[in-house]
């Protein structure tokens, strides 16, 4: 959803300032970036500076109430750098703007996506939001853990290729690849609150040498174990070492989740899945207009330049096994090897 027709939102930044009791007078009001899920906007008036969320996707107060008491668990345990949510005057985190919905932030200068951050300090910020615990929280999303599967794919398949999509033969031999990561997927099991996003776009450096986390609004009920793969994938990469130091950082600093095998790699999977499922979707979809289908292809273009294929499972599943053994932790249970086809 949009603002009204020949608007944008900075049309609207003296009702954003007022509705959020910034003051009167704004001093500018520019995007700031663009994500799957909203447009980050940086609004000025002579109270200070904020961070504005125009939401892509339309969320209910139910759902904003609950991940915005998970992020001010968080803030307040004092160990974790992100922003703070900010309420409207009237006390509510939604606020309504010329038919858009729109949430606010403290502003945090933030560095570009860096995926050479020191790892012991990206290992310490991810054991930092495992360990708080957090009783209210969404349930279980599918996006994270269930399969796209056989049937959803051969669909995609089609559709791209009547799409004449660029990216449609790169997608068919693709999709082997994931049906053989998504036969390990398994449920999660040891379920607290969760980021559920924390890929390296929203574990950001700072100015000052933080790594701030940032794009709270999809978590909630999430395996912990299942989340840090996420951070051994985007940081790790193929280099064994920067793995090793993660996840042994992750432990040192108390953090709860434990690697114990290929399913403990679901939520990856489960994400990558969707990530493919929704570019294929959109490009597809006969409404598409040019702006989504270059969002489009622009999204598979990033998938296939890191495939996650089984036999980098397996070598993360041998490094982490010993950088437990290592560390005098226990050893990780289950941390066998994936069994399909890597062709």
């Amino acid at each position: 959803m949009t603002c009204d027709a020949g608007s944008v939102l900075s049309d609207h930044a003296g009702p954003i300032a007022h509705g959020f009791g910034w003051g009167g007078h704004v001093h500018d009001m520019a995007l700031a970036a663009r994500g799957e899920q909203g447009r980050v906007w940086r609004l000025t008036t002579e109270r200070g500076t904020y961070a504005v969320k125009e939401l892509i996707v339309r969320q209910t107060p139910a759902d904003v109430e609950m991940d915005v008491a998970f992020q001010e668990a968080v803030l307040a345990a004092g160990s974790v750098t992100m922003p703070q949510p900010i309420r409207t005057v009237d006390g509510d985190v939604l606020l309504e703007v010329a038919g858009q919905q729109v949430r606010a932030y403290t502003w945090v200068d933030l560095l570009p996506t860096d995926l050479t951050l020191d790892s012991a300090s990206v290992g310490a910020a991810l054991a930092a939001v495992h360990r708080v615990q957090h009783l209210l929280a969404r349930p279980l999303h599918p996006w994270y853990s269930e399969p796209v599967g056989e049937a959803r794919w051969a669909d995609l398949l089609t559709a791209a290729q009547a799409a004449r999509a660029p990216f449609a033969e790169a997608f068919r031999a693709e999709v082997p690849h994931l049906l053989a990561l998504e036969a390990v997927l398994e449920a999660p099991s040891r379920l607290q609150n969760c980021h559920r996003d924390l890929w390296a776009d929203n574990m950001l450096p700072t100015p000052d040498g933080a790594i701030c986390v940032i794009d709270w609004e999809n978590c909630g009920l999430a395996d912990p174990s299942q989340e840090v793969p996420m951070a051994l994938v985007d940081f790790g990469g193929d280099d064994q070492r920067r793995i090793a130091a993660l996840y042994r950082a992750y432990l040192d600093n108390g953090g709860p989740g434990r690697v114990s095998g290929p399913g403990s790699f679901t939520m990856v999977i489960a994400q990558f899945g969707h990530f493919w499922e929704s570019a294929v979707r959109t490009y597809a979809a006969p409404e598409a207009t040019d702006e989504q289908r270059a969002h489009s292809v622009d999204r598979v273009a990033e998938l296939l330049d890191r495939p996650l294929r089984p036999h980098h499972i397996e070598e993360m599943l041998d490094t982490l096994a010993g950088t437990a053994l290592s560390g005098g932790s226990e050893r990780l249970p289950g941390a066998g090897h994936l069994h399909a086809s890597d062709d």
